[in-house]
């Protein structure tokens, strides 16, 4: 029997308008407010200095955690995209795990020093209902703009997403700046709640306005949702030979972005701990670095759109390099706020093109599947990178020795860029829209 074709989009204006775009921006806006405090700012040193003592297996423990949520995101990304596509609910999607993102959150207050299982067993859930979110609100992508103009709109999503993270960090300014002591376990803790209603106050704007464009198929005789996108995965895989570059491509950034996972979550641990900065210190420089993130996310959007994805990301991924070789040499603190400002030129630029690349590559039709492939990738990086780093920094005992480990990542990332042809992959993604199934054209 043939299976019914996938989704077919209703007539919704394509492009979207712009106030529905920027209520789609507006969950970037809302979901940083976890990566700059939960993960870089607050609880990531929280739990490896406080939680954990700051004992030898603190930093291990750590990246274990974001290991272990990552290898479960990327074991289900790509089935729940398809599941997500063919029952047209990827909106619903989106908002229960951003509902579940918020209440794992604000139960992080009560993780208290020693108490490192219940820390893991609680970031762990909001790790991952963080991370679906973020691979399902990026399939909405190719939905709302059209290519030539998908590096200006996920440049602008990734700088307001930046502008969000920065407010929520002024929110947290008074808990953060009477440092990581045990005399303030109250304020640090205060932080996972301001969080959560940041994220979902924020968020509101998206779950209002932002239109669900897929309509539901009728599933075959006898088959559920959860069969119909284990076959739709399966049809993807088989067909990967049509879209050769998309999944070259996702290669490269699996390599790269194992580095970026690495840096973003073990910052402001790096900072606390050899550069002995203090919690304002600390707060100050991811003021900064919002700053510098937003301002690369939207300009290097337009320089996307000019001259290319790829010359844009390798770009990045050279000023990526500069800046973890950079960690490994300094030894003064006005030397780090120079690195850490070229990271956040280098994050924001290669976070925001390699989304809008994948949405260049991506046909329409198929958004959340693909998106969930792009979401697996990222994921995979997520689990091997910590990985690799809390191994070597275990191993070593110094974290400046498991850092440079990271500057391998970012040269195969420049290299494998060189291979990536972006004219054969919108071709693709072409051909792929006018036909009826993944594998039949």
């Amino acid at each position: 029997m043939t299976e019914p074709a996938p989704v077919v989009k209703p007539a919704l204006p394509f492009p979207a308008p712009r106030w529905e775009i920027f209520s789609w921006c507006m969950f970037d806006f809302a979901n940083s407010s976890f990566t700059t405090v939960v993960v870089s700012v607050v609880f990531s040193i929280y739990f490896t200095k406080i939680v954990c003592g700051g004992g030898d297996d603190a930093n291990f423990n750590w990246n274990l955690g974001m290991a272990i949520s990552q290898t479960i995101v990327l074991l289900t990304a790509p089935l729940l995209g398809a599941i997500a596509d063919y029952s047209g609910r990827k909106k619903r999607f989106l908002g229960a795990s951003w509902i579940a993102c918020c209440l794992f959150t604000a139960a992080l207050w009560f993780v208290e020093p020693g108490a490192a299982v219940l820390g893991l067993l609680i970031f762990i859930p909001a790790n991952i209902a963080f991370s679906v979110g973020e691979n399902l609100t990026a399939s909405f992508l190719p939905e709302l703009a059209k290519p030539e103009s998908m590096g200006k709109v996920s440049g602008f999503g990734w700088a307001w997403g930046y502008v969000g993270g920065l407010v929520c960090l002024f929110l947290c300014w008074t808990q953060i700046s009477k440092g990581y002591e045990l005399e303030n376990i109250g304020g640090l803790r205060a932080t996972s709640l301001i969080v959560a209603g940041f994220f979902l106050v924020a968020g509101l704007p998206t779950m209002l306005f932002l239109r669900e464009r897929a309509r539901p198929q009728p599933l075959p005789p006898g088959k559920g949702y959860l069969a119909v996108g284990f076959g739709q995965v399966l049809r993807t895989l088989r067909s990967v030979r049509q879209f050769k570059v998309l999944a070259f491509f996702l290669i490269v950034f699996f390599v790269y972005n194992c580095g970026i996972v690495i840096v973003v979550g073990n910052a402001g641990i790096f900072a606390e701990k050899e550069m002995e900065f203090s919690g304002t210190e600390i707060a100050l420089l991811f003021i900064l670095l919002q700053v510098t993130s937003a301002l690369g996310a939207f300009a290097f959007g337009f320089v996307q759109d000019r001259y290319g994805a790829r010359k844009t990301i390798q770009i990045a991924l050279v000023l990526w390099f500069v800046v973890v070789l950079g960690c490994c040499l300094v030894r003064e603190k006005s030397h780090f706020w120079i690195l850490g400002n070229i990271a956040g030129l280098a994050i924001g630029s290669s976070q925001s093109a390699a989304r809008a690349l994948v949405g260049v590559f991506s046909p329409r039709k198929w958004s959340a599947e693909f998106f969930g492939f792009w979401g697996l990738c990222g994921k995979l990086s997520a689990v091997i990178g910590p990985f690799i780093f809390g191994l070597a920094d275990k191993l070593s005992g110094s974290m400046r020795t498991a850092i440079g480990i990271t500057t391998a990542f970012f040269v195969l990332g420049i290299v494998g860029m060189l291979f990536v042809n972006e004219k054969a992959g919108r071709q693709a993604a072409f051909d792929a829209e006018q036909a009826p199934t993944p594998g039949n054209a």
